[in-house]
C-alpha cells in the first residue's frame, strides 16, 4: 500500500507540472505515454503467442500524433516552412493514402512473410493503434477545445476519483463479486462507490472551480450526468483492460510504477473516459 501511495503521489505531480505547460507539451506528453502503453500492450499479447507488427503500429501511432498536434498549431505557424511541409504532409487526400498504405501493408505481411506472421497478428496489431494512440488522443483534443484546461481537469479528476472510491470501498465494503470471471477482487460496492465518488468529485469541482475561477459555466446537472457517465465508463475501461490481462495470463501489463504495474494499468480507464467526456460535451454542451 505505501508503495502504491507513494508512486502514485509522484506519478499526480508528474501530471500537475504537465498540466501548467502549453497545449502543445500536453500533446508530447501524450505521445509518450501512449509509445510506452503500446508497447506494453504488444509485449504483453506475444506470451499468448501473438506477434504484432510493431514496426507499423509505432509508425502509425507516431503519424497519427504528428498529425493531431501538427492540426492544433498550423494557424500559429502560418507562412513558414513549417506550414508548408504539414500542408504538403497533411492534406486530406494524402491521409487517405496513408490510410490506405497502412491496410495494405498489414495485408501483405500475411502473403510475403506468412510464415512470421498470421491473421490474429494483424489483428492485434490493428487493435493497439485503435485502443491505446487513438483513445488517448482524446485527452489532448479536449485540451485544445475552449477552456480546455479545466476541461482536462475534469477528465482526470472524474477518472481518478472512480478509481479511488471503487478500490478503498471495494477494499473495505467489497463482499460481493462483481465480476468474477475477469477481475476477482472487483466487488459491487466497489463499483457503486466508485461511481458516487465520480459523481462527488466531478460535481465538487464543477462548482468550486470551473463555475467559480473559469469563464465557462455549466450548469450543475452536467457535472452530476458527466459524474455519473464517467463513473460506470472508467469501470469499464478497466474491466477491459483486465479482460486483456486475463486472456494473455498476466496479472500487470509492466512494472513501470511500483504498486501500480505498467504506465497501461494506470490509464486503462483514462482510455474510455476521454472520449465519453469529449463527445458529451461537443453534443450536450458547447
Amino acid at each position: 500500500m505505501r508503495t502504491r501511495i507513494i508512486s502514485g503521489t509522484i506519478a499526480a505531480i508528474i501530471l500537475f507540472v504537465i498540466m501548467q505547460l502549453p497545449p502543445f507539451m500536453l500533446g508530447v506528453a501524450v505521445f509518450i505515454v501512449s509509445s510506452i502503453a503500446l508497447y506494453e500492450f504488444y509485449q504483453c499479447v506475444r506470451r499468448e503467442n501473438y506477434n504484432p507488427i510493431r514496426t507499423i503500429g509505432f509508425f502509425t501511432s507516431t503519424v497519427y500524433f504528428l498529425y493531431l498536434i501538427g492540426s492544433a498549431y498550423i494557424d500559429e505557424i502560418s507562412g513558414t516552412f513549417l506550414n508548408d511541409l504539414y500542408r504538403t504532409f497533411f492534406r486530406q487526400d494524402i491521409i487517405y493514402l496513408f490510410i490506405y498504405i497502412v491496410i495494405v501493408c498489414l495485408l501483405l505481411q500475411l502473403v510475403f512473410r506468412h510464415r512470421r506472421f498470421n491473421l490474429k497478428d494483424v489483428a492485434v496489431t490493428l487493435l493497439g493503434i485503435a485502443y491505446i494512440p487513438f483513445l488517448i488522443s482524446f485527452i489532448f483534443l479536449v485540451r485544445l477545445m475552449e477552456n480546455g484546461y479545466e476541461l482536462s481537469w475534469l477528465v482526470i479528476i472524474a477518472t481518478f476519483s472512480t478509481d479511488i472510491f471503487a478500490y478503498f470501498t471495494g477494499k473495505f465494503f467489497g463482499k460481493r463479486k462483481l465480476v468474477p470471471d475477469i477481475s476477482p477482487n472487483k466487488t459491487v460496492a466497489g463499483g457503486i462507490g466508485g461511481i458516487a465518488g465520480s459523481i462527488v468529485c466531478t460535481t465538487l469541482f464543477g462548482i468550486l472551480y470551473m463555475n467559480t475561477f473559469s469563464a465557462l459555466i455549466i450548469e450543475i446537472y452536467h457535472y452530476m450526468i458527466l459524474g455519473v457517465l464517467c463513473g460506470i465508463i472508467a469501470q469499464l475501461g478497466d474491466w477491459a483492460a483486465s479482460a486483456i490481462k486475463r486472456n494473455v495470463g498476466i496479472k500487470d501489463f509492466g512494472h513501470i510504477m511500483p504498486g501500480h504495474g505498467g504506465l497501461l494499468d494506470r490509464i486503462d480507464s483514462l482510455l474510455f473516459v476521454a472520449p465519453a467526456v469529449y463527445f458529451y460535451i461537443k453534443f450536450f454542451i458547447f
